[in-house]
């Protein structure tokens, strides 16, 4: 029998896109711009089978569906992947049929103004529950840890104007 290696992060599937945690917010500079960044996560282990290492890839397989790497002088842009229809945030993940979907009111005003969002995909799981401060503390310390990966996606005009990669 052959021996398991680790492979390359899986597309993600319906189930994984449907229990992700989102975490939107707006975000100002002094020089008065803002930015409009999202924290996808996963969830804590629920079952066996959810160790650390399997959430890791599960997640390096979100990112690379997302476009998002490790943080750098220059963040990717994924071009147009975001939309909202009806109050409803879509973003598309590269090789999947399904999207991430989530109701975030102002915030989708506010990336349709900016025309722009900033994916961030953190690869340890977070509590949905996690207060402000526990969140400031999961992105302090993954970004330490180069568990966070990034890109930059364009707010498209509709769904169908996303692009979708060959």
């Amino acid at each position: 029998m052959p021996v398991s290696t680790p492979s390359t992060p899986r597309v993600p599937t319906p189930g994984l896109i449907a229990s992700l945690s989102v975490r939107p917010w707006i975000d100002h500079t002094s020089d008065g711009t803002g930015s409009a960044p999202v924290l996808i996560t996963h969830p804590p282990a629920r079952r066996d089978a959810d160790t650390a290492a399997a959430i890791g890839q599960r997640m390096l397989g979100v990112a690379r569906a997302l476009g998002a790497m490790p943080p750098r002088a220059t963040l990717p842009n994924v071009g147009a992947r975001v939309a909202v229809h009806n109050g409803v945030v879509l973003v598309r993940l590269d090789g999947s049929g399904h999207m991430l979907t989530m109701r975030a009111g102002r915030w989708a005003q506010v990336i349709v103004e900016l025309g722009q969002v900033l994916l961030a995909v953190g690869l340890d799981p977070l509590s949905p529950g996690a207060c402000g401060a526990d969140v400031d503390e999961y992105i302090e310390c993954s970004g330490k840890a180069g568990r966070l990966y990034f890109a930059i996606a364009e707010v498209a005009e509709s769904p169908r104007h996303m692009q979708a990669t060959p």
